[in-house]
């Protein structure tokens, strides 16, 4: 029997992918081309109405090459959760499961045995190994779709994680960053006794030299384990970068989306933030148009990522998600106003964005090689976590770089006696 498998959404989504292949691989499935497979498989998401109309579309392709074929069609992830009745009038044939492996296999009849699903998978990049730490979160934001996919949270054990990243490190793996994933990993142990401090000085104990990153994390959690956060920022292994949504810089439509904070706290943490580990990249996202937004709301968007000064903004337009809260307001914003918003919100950051990079210019250190360019050259990353060019490195390595030039996204650099 002959699987394909195919996926989309966050990392946390890709290491469910990447699960799905070995998983299916380990019980008797050979991996093959999407025309040669009798089982297609197609991990979704489901974030944006943008998103989901592409998924559909996919959907839509992968049904009709499956009965050519005779082959079936599996469709896993969020978006089963979100829109199971748009996935059912494409045809009445698909598999349907939710989210996570467990799910996949229960859908498929396939038992569970044996091999840990945390550790049975088919790397997408051989040097960067996706370890899942947690799934569902602990808050209940109007607009978030991904809740109703993936409910309240569910931490792994500290010791799975750990035997996890230690196998990676033998030597018959070739992984040497590590990225701990979750839909906020701030939550992460709030429901097993742990905490996402504990976790990482337990990872941060292991010998070896290895890069970790963390994923994103709402505000009022990175607030509540902040002081446990901060001093593990001086091993190097640790990326110096936290991904913290703000999504909105005016009160009153943070209330609106409940998002359990205030600008004023999300200003003074980004600034402890800044104070307390030197040199800190920050990516925040922000979501333009939300139902009742006013050209003042949005002005105090514009005053907040001024202020805060982040490296990396993730700006959606937005767009309801079936079965939210925000899906039922009035007071939807002109699509017009909306793409004017955006253009100067990104201006603003592409500006931030350049001027941020163009800091560290001259900055020399080790930086772990990881990927090839898509337009030539090896990408790596710094201490910092940002993304550095050269035009040649070998993959999977250590090198001691420089920073030579700025741009919007990315440095330009070369190795060290180049």
């Amino acid at each position: 029997m002959r699987a394909f498998v195919e996926g989309y959404g966050c990392s946390m989504a890709g290491a469910e992918t990447e699960s799905a292949k070995g998983f299916l691989a380990e019980n008797g499935f050979e991996l093959s081309s999407l025309e040669e497979a009798d089982v297609i498989v197609i991990n979704t998401c489901a974030v944006k109405q943008r998103t989901e109309n592409h998924m559909l579309r996919r959907i839509k392709e992968l049904a009709k090459i499956a009965g050519k074929n005779r082959a079936k069609l599996v469709v896993f992830g969020c978006l089963t959760k979100v829109s199971a009745g748009r996935i059912s009038e494409i045809s009445g044939g698909i598999i349907q499961a939710g989210p996570g492996i467990e799910e996949l296999a229960s859908a498929m009849g396939i038992e569970i045995a044996g091999s840990s699903l945390l550790s049975c998978r088919v790397p997408a990049n051989l040097f960067i190994s996706i370890v899942p730490i947690a799934s569902g979160c602990t808050s209940s934001c109007s607009f978030c779709g991904t809740k109703l996919a993936r409910g309240k949270i569910k931490s792994r054990p500290v010791d799975e994680i750990v035997s996890r990243i230690e196998a990676d490190l033998c030597k018959n793996s070739r992984a040497r960053e590590f990225w701990l994933t979750g839909q906020d990993t701030g939550a992460y142990g709030i429901d097993i006794g742990s905490s996402l401090p504990e976790l990482l000085r337990r990872v941060l104990s292991i010998e070896g030299d290895f890069r970790l990153r963390i994923g994103m994390m709402n505000p009022q959690h990175l607030k509540r384990i902040f002081r446990g956060m901060v001093p593990l920022f001086n091993d190097p292994r640790l990326y110096r970068f936290l991904h913290v949504p703000v999504q909105s810089g005016s009160g009153r439509i943070l209330k609106l989306m409940k998002r359990g904070y205030s600008p004023g706290e999300y200003l003074d943490l980004i600034s402890r933030l800044r104070s307390g580990v030197q040199g800190i990249t920050i990516a925040t996202d922000i979501i333009v148009g939300f139902p009742g937004e006013t050209d003042e709301d949005f002005n105090e968007t514009i005053g907040i990522i001024g202020a805060t000064q982040p490296d990396v903004v993730n700006i959606s337009r937005f767009g309801p998600r079936p079965g939210t809260e925000a899906a039922k307001m009035g007071g939807r914003v002109d699509g017009g106003k909306v793409k004017k918003r955006t253009r100067a919100l990104t201006m603003l950051c592409r500006k931030i964005s350049l001027e941020r990079n163009s800091e560290v210019v001259g900055w020399e250190g080790m930086v772990f090689f990881s990927e090839k360019g898509r337009k030539g050259g090896i990408l790596g990353r710094t201490q910092n976590y940002k993304q550095i060019v050269v035009n040649d490195a070998p993959l999977g390595s250590f090198a001691k770089a420089k920073v030579v030039a700025a741009k919007g996204t990315f440095l330009e650099g070369r190795l060290a006696g180049d």
